[in-house]
């Protein structure tokens, strides 16, 4: 059960190859991922769970092919220091709030926030949701990948106005992509982030 035969199979149920797909890399990407994820929800790192992982991986990429997403990136050190040191400040700072709301008498006053991403990338709007949601206080709901719109629940709609959380949510995407090394950007959902059109 090569990665060329996970490839075929999943061309097979998408109807067609897609271009620029990135070969097999991607699969053996994915099964590394998977057989991670397979250890540590076993918590052991033993021979015989990572060969059972890898065969329970295999079989998920042969039989739900994920769609393919588009992008190059290089790990960039310096950036990546910043965004993981930047990502642990706004957890350590949210938390803290969060434990205040939970002992303050007035309840926190929620709010749904929409935020169009400046980037066109499949792979930082997974990394950016992934990163919002990490944070206490802000949930993803869901995830437009056809406009590259978030639509966030935020616990406590006083902390920071509606311009504010947008700013914060398009300075962690852009973290992101710096650390990731790909200098390449649309601007209009920036634009209609200025405007207002990325909140509601």
């Amino acid at each position: 059960m090569s990665p060329g035969r996970l490839r075929r199979r999943a061309v097979e149920i998408r109807g067609a190859r897609i271009p620029g797909s990135g070969g097999w890399a991607p699969y053996l990407m994915t099964l590394v991922a998977l057989v991670l994820v397979w250890m540590a929800l076993w918590g052991s790192a033993s021979l015989i769970v990572i060969l059972l992982g890898v065969v329970v991986s295999a079989v998920i990429l042969l039989l739900f092919p994920l769609p393919t997403m588009h992008f190059r990136f290089g790990v960039h050190p310096w950036r990546t220091l910043v965004l993981i040191g930047r990502f642990l400040w706004d957890v350590v700072v949210a938390s803290v709030h969060v434990g205040a709301l939970a002992v303050r008498p007035r309840p926190p006053q929620p709010r749904i926030a929409q935020v169009r991403l400046a980037s066109d990338s499949d792979l930082l709007e997974a990394l950016t949701a992934l990163a919002v949601s990490l944070v206490p206080g802000s949930l993803i709901v869901d995830a437009d990948s056809g406009t590259r719109t978030l639509t966030i629940h935020v616990l406590d709609a006083d902390k920071q106005s509606d311009e504010q959380f947008v700013a914060q949510v398009l300075a962690q995407e852009d973290r992101i992509r710096r650390a990731l090394g790909d200098d390449d950007r649309t601007s209009p959902a920036r634009e209609v982030n200025r405007k207002g059109g990325g909140r509601r």
